[in-house]
């Protein structure tokens, strides 16, 4: 695998190549899009997204390297940003899941392959949604719903790299493009950096107890509404607000949450004024690959362990904790009956943990076969959001964080992921997540509320989720 450097920074990009990508037009009014993939030499994703992107334009990142996958898609040729639903001339409701639904299908219209480069007719749509399915006042950096065809991109699977560009029927950028990707391209990019020793940012954060307070009072209102029997549950979330002296470096930051967390999902997705959203993500809300499904039910969470030894205790607790496994139930019944409602026939794994660097979940996988023709939008918007991410019953704990919460939850704890032409897909939950512009970000991090939950443990679990954030920052 190839090695990044611990900082670089851009010297002198390929100006010529990006600008022949990004400034690409259609002729005569002709919209038919080529698309066209070379096989190319091993390349850091981190490096080529620094080298290619350009200021204030959207961006997808995404890495596993447990998996040993990653895809990295910049600009948008085609996109759709969504911020309401809109009635058909039916007057049926059309929501932004079903909006992007059609955005892929009638942009897949107007795609060809070129067949001598690479023999794949396989098309790729980056999408992102916010938690909640309004907007309101606190809304302001992502839309309800973005969805895009990038005009370039990386895909890593083990030991290939696959390079596609996407590009309008213009004969002039096809035969430039072509021969830029097929001369030495991953190693004209990585020429584009040079070693630069940087000091680390300066946050400047505060942990003082006064400052969690509100989560404290949001707990307890969340107890009182499951005594009252309006809830079950209900997930509480808090956000940190931290500072440094200078613009936070994202690809810095994206290479520690990599270091830190290699069973995770890396991930950043960023909109056009150059906010980013960056996290490491243990929860797959939804995998497809040739027509098998699968969903992570990952809900009760405990730290490590000191030691081998306590570790393992720890986990056992875990494990035998009627407070925890019946949070756990609760989300692992409703992907499991949501999927039912589909006519899939799902199956539920055994209890187990999921042991990350710094903390531990209940995760039970849960798995289904496809056989009639579903769109994964479809199964997405019937699984967003999971009780591990609102609460039980869904309606009511949605309604109850509108309300109590003071700040946007913009991208967290919703669905960010690809899906490409042939129905495969993989979305993930934006959790042990941060909104970063220039030297300010925002770090999130939540617990479900159950009967049985005290604030002070809840506390403790929030401030470990928010250290781990921190970290990968400086």
């Amino acid at each position: 695998m190839p090695v990044m450097p611990n900082d670089f920074h851009l010297l002198d990009s390929p100006h010529s190549f990006k600008e022949l990508i990004f400034l690409a037009k259609s002729q005569e009014n002709n919209d038919n899009i080529v698309s066209i993939s070379y096989n190319i030499n091993p390349i850091d994703p981190l490096v080529f997204l620094s080298v290619m992107k350009e200021d204030n334009q959207r961006y997808f990142y995404w890495e596993n390297q447990r998996k040993q996958e990653a895809i990295i898609a910049i600009g948008d040729l085609k996109s759709l940003q969504v911020n309401s639903d809109y009635y058909n001339e039916n007057l049926q409701d059309i929501n932004r899941f079903q909006q992007c639904q059609n955005f892929v299908k009638n942009t897949l219209n107007n795609i060809t392959f070129l067949q001598d480069s690479f023999k794949s007719n396989n098309s790729y749509f980056f999408s992102y949604f916010t938690f909640l399915n309004q907007q309101n006042h606190h809304n302001k950096s992502f839309p309800l719903a973005t969805i895009f065809l990038p005009y370039i991109q990386l895909l890593k699977k083990r030991d290939t790299y696959t390079l596609t560009v996407n590009t309008y029927n213009n004969y002039h950028y096809i035969k430039e493009i072509k021969k830029y990707i097929s001369q030495n391209f991953s190693e004209k990019i990585a020429l584009n950096y040079k070693l630069q020793a940087e000091k680390e940012n300066n946050l400047n954060y505060n942990l003082e107890e006064k400052q969690y307070q509100s989560f404290i009072d949001k707990v307890n209102q969340g107890l009182e509404a499951i005594r009252e029997k309006k809830l079950t549950k209900i997930v509480v979330a808090h956000a940190l607000e931290v500072k440094t002296n200078k613009n936070f470096n994202v690809i810095k930051s994206l290479e520690n949450l990599r270091h830190n967390y290699p069973d995770c999902y890396i991930f950043a997705v960023s909109n056009q004024n150059e906010e980013h959203f960056i996290g490491a993500s243990p929860e797959r809300l939804l995998s497809i690959k040739n027509n098998h499904i699968i969903s992570d039910a990952l809900a009760g969470s405990a730290p490590r362990g000191k030691n081998k030894e306590d570790d393992q205790k720890i986990g056992e607790n875990l494990l035998n904790s009627e407070k925890e496994k019946r949070e756990h139930q609760i989300v692992s019944d409703f992907i499991f009956e949501q999927l039912l409602t589909m006519n899939l026939h799902p199956k539920k794994a055994p209890l187990q943990l999921l042991k990350l660097s710094n903390i531990q979940h209940l995760w039970t996988p849960i798995s289904a076969k496809i056989i009639n023709s579903i769109n994964p939008f479809e199964i997405i918007n019937k699984l967003h959001p999971t009780p591990a991410m609102a609460g039980e019953p869904i309606k009511i704990a949605c309604d109850k964080i509108e309300s109590s919460e003071n700040f946007d939850r913009s991208l967290y704890a919703a669905p960010i992921g690809w899906l490409n032409s042939e129905g495969n897909c993989e979305f993930i939950v934006g959790i042990r997540s941060a909104l970063v512009k220039g030297n300010s970000a925002r770090l999130y991090a939540g617990a479900g509320i159950v009967a049985g939950s005290k604030p002070d443990q809840e506390l403790t679990e929030i401030k470990l989720k928010f250290q781990a954030l921190l970290q990968a920052l400086k």
